[in-house]
């Protein structure tokens, strides 16, 4: 059969949503937020979508089993693409693990996520296929006024920047990944790296701030980068 037949006779996962807004909400700072523009997070709407997200964020971490904790609870929480509802999902999630909203999260098949990872999805963040993300990761989206005064604690607008990951990528444990990063595929991210900027295809990137030190050959040499 081929990879295209194969897609089609899929029963995706439907794509999850918030909740429809009631009497005395309105979705404009959600969709503010969801653009990456200035939005108000303190918004009456945004802060039920939160409560809601919490809640499925606690069962998810309550099923110790794998199998079910992927099969039963994942639905309407994390969007898993070109995956099916009858099998069991190839992408595994393990335990302990946070986010924000859920929705905004889109993983490809094949993916592992160790434990402790932490999720900040004001806006969508986006993993590649066959990509490995170590323990303890975060991924920030969010961002902030550098001035006090526009921050005004938590009064003042804030927005975000949505994270993208490619295909067949290696994240060390402990990588924390800025707003707006773009990593390409094939690349590693070495343990304990902070990206706050993008990351090419086929490379490996250490440090704080991360930067490129080998190049990932086709044949899978790896091979220094030269100084500039």
């Amino acid at each position: 059969m081929s990879s295209s037949s194969s897609s089609s006779s899929l029963n995706p996962i439907a794509k999850p949503s918030p909740p429809i807004s009631e009497q005395n909400e309105t979705p404009d700072q959600l969709n503010l937020m969801i653009l990456g523009k200035p939005y108000i997070a303190s918004d009456k709407y945004l802060g039920r979508i939160r409560d809601e997200s919490y809640e499925k964020v606690y069962a998810f971490n309550r099923i110790r089993n794998t199998e079910k904790r992927m099969k039963k609870t994942i639905k309407g929480f994390i969007n898993l693409k070109d995956q099916d509802e009858e099998n069991t999902p190839q992408t595994t999630i393990a335990l302990p693990f946070s986010c924000e909203y859920g929705f905004n999260i889109t993983l490809g098949n094949e993916i592992y996520i160790g434990p402790e990872c932490q999720f900040i999805d004001v806006c969508p963040i986006t993993i590649g296929n066959r990509t490995m993300i170590g323990g303890s990761c975060k991924f920030y989206t969010p961002s902030h006024p550098i001035s006090p005064e526009e921050r005004n604690g938590g009064k003042g607008p804030e927005w975000g920047k949505p994270i993208v990951v490619g295909e067949d990528v290696w994240i060390g444990g402990s990588v924390i990944i800025c707003p707006g990063i773009k990593i390409g595929n094939g690349s590693t991210i070495g343990a304990g790296s902070v990206v706050t900027k993008d990351i090419p295809d086929r490379v490996v990137a250490v440090g704080n701030p991360a930067r490129v030190i080998k190049k990932i050959l086709q044949d899978g040499t790896v091979v220094p980068v030269s100084k500039a």
